[in-house]
């Protein structure tokens, strides 16, 4: 059985940034794909390990809920936007889920937000440029506020 995963964040994910990362870690992979196909990741043997879906912008307030739980959607702070992102490893190679999690949770990591099932949970994101726009977004509510 294959290990389906989403995340949910908070800024659009550069899936290949996040890949690339995780290979300047240490992780043997070799990336294949790309928007606006899947991102297929493959052991140094060819065996494909995960796949990760374009991220898609989630329009509809409520959609989250909806599709997975009130539980899940309250481990997300209020956020106005929020990616989808499927991450689905292969069934057939011990290895897959390892790195389909490792993935998916540097992502919410990263970009805030959450993983379901069980997953990172939404926390301060860790990216400069996430932090940078909560810093310019929170200036312009607060000028607005005193002017």
């Amino acid at each position: 059985m294959s290990c389906d995963l989403v995340a949910v964040v908070r800024r659009p994910p550069d899936v290949r940034a996040v890949v690339d990362g995780l290979i300047a870690m240490g992780l043997s992979l070799e990336v294949r794909g790309g928007e606006p196909a899947a991102t297929r990741l493959y052991d140094l043997a060819g065996q494909l390990l995960v796949s990760i879906e374009a991220p898609v912008p989630v329009a509809v307030p409520g959609e989250i809920r909806r599709l997975l739980g009130a539980e899940f959607t309250e481990r997300l702070a209020s956020s106005d936007q929020v990616w989808w992102v499927d991450v689905r490893a292969a069934a057939d190679v011990p290895e897959g889920p390892q790195v389909a999690r490792r993935f998916a949770d540097a992502l919410v990591r990263w970009l805030g937000g959450a993983v379901h099932p069980d997953g990172e949970s939404d926390g301060p994101p860790l990216s400069w440029r996430a932090t940078e726009a909560a810093a310019e977004a929170a200036g312009a509510g607060g000028s607005a506020a005193a002017g």
